[in-house]
């Protein structure tokens, strides 16, 4: 196995952002009168806006109703940003650095769209530190397409198949699959599914693992 590129999904895998996420959604949900399970939130993780309102409106059964409250979440959402209550995860200013000394090529691919991967980084103190981004508002399909790990491995040159990619969703790691990327998920608030397992989708249990294992998969 020869790692030759690193894409990195952003929420979960790179800021900390999952558990507050989750709470602050659930809560802005059950505040306009739609409550919804853990189970059911978890399919909005790892997804874009497009698809996560078409989820949403099977408890909504309104379109407009779902974009509503996703605009509200996005808000209070941003007022968390501005406060400083994202940090990132441990390892993942020394993984960026490591990549950076090494000129190893490494994308961003988030659902999320360029004003909040913005945000996220800003919110604690560094430029955004990837040159190649896809966001979900760049491709057609949303994970779990391979189309967004696909544009990212394309824009940074490298064969998907020698591309790590880095996720926490479950939808996140369908996708890295299907694109036939080397394939490694760092649990959040989901953990790796049997099916997952079987798959060979490799597991670490924070940045700092996934950093040795690229020291060693990677022709420095």
């Amino acid at each position: 196995m020869e790692i030759k590129g690193i894409i990195f999904d952003m929420d979960g895998t790179i800021t900390d952002s999952e558990v507050y996420a989750r709470g602050l959604a659930m809560s802005v949900f059950a505040e306009k009168g739609y409550p919804v399970s853990e189970q059911f939130y978890s399919r909005l993780i790892g997804i874009n806006r497009a698809s996560g309102i078409k989820v949403l409106s099977e408890k909504t059964k309104d379109d407009k109703i779902s974009a509503d409250l996703l605009n509200l979440f996005t808000v209070r959402m941003s007022e968390a940003y501005r406060n400083n209550q994202i940090g990132l995860k441990k390892g993942a200013v020394e993984i960026i650095e490591f990549l950076r000394f090494y000129n190893i090529p490494a994308a961003l691919a988030t659902s999320a769209d360029m004003a909040k991967v913005i945000k996220s980084f800003n919110s604690n103190n560094m430029e955004v530190p990837f040159n190649t981004i896809i966001t979900g508002d760049m491709v057609k399909n949303s994970k779990p397409h391979p189309e967004i790990f696909l544009k990212a491995a394309k824009l940074m040159g490298v064969n998907i198949k020698n591309c790590l990619v880095v996720e926490d969703s479950h939808n996140g790691i369908e996708a890295a699959l299907a694109s036939g990327a080397i394939t490694m998920m760092v649990p959040d608030i989901l953990q790796p599914t049997e099916k997952h397992l079987n798959q060979g989708v490799i597991i670490k249990k924070d940045l700092f693992e996934v950093l040795d294992f690229i020291k060693q998969h990677v022709n420095l």
